[in-house]
């Protein structure tokens, strides 16, 4: 599993595996799962981060000297 925090966009990512997204909900306003063809979940991604968990804590869940970015394959849509 891979958590990263985007600044710009102010999201969370969640990595739990990498895949093909084959479905996504959104399971709450701004939060949103996506899963492979199985229904095995792959990411989670939480917008609003800072509004949501505090701007201090969306910053701290992820900030350790092996944190990497990592850029959600539909972040562009």
């Amino acid at each position: 599993m891979k958590i990263t925090y985007d600044k710009k966009a102010d999201a969370i990512n969640i990595v739990f595996r990498k895949g093909l997204v084959k479905k996504t909900l959104e399971i709450a306003p701004e939060i949103f799962i996506d899963f492979d063809a199985k229904g095995n979940p792959l990411y989670l991604e939480v917008l609003g981060a800072s509004e949501k968990l505090g701007q201090k804590n969306a910053q701290e869940i992820i900030l350790t000297p092996q944190s990497q970015s990592y850029l959600h394959p539909y972040a562009h849509l």
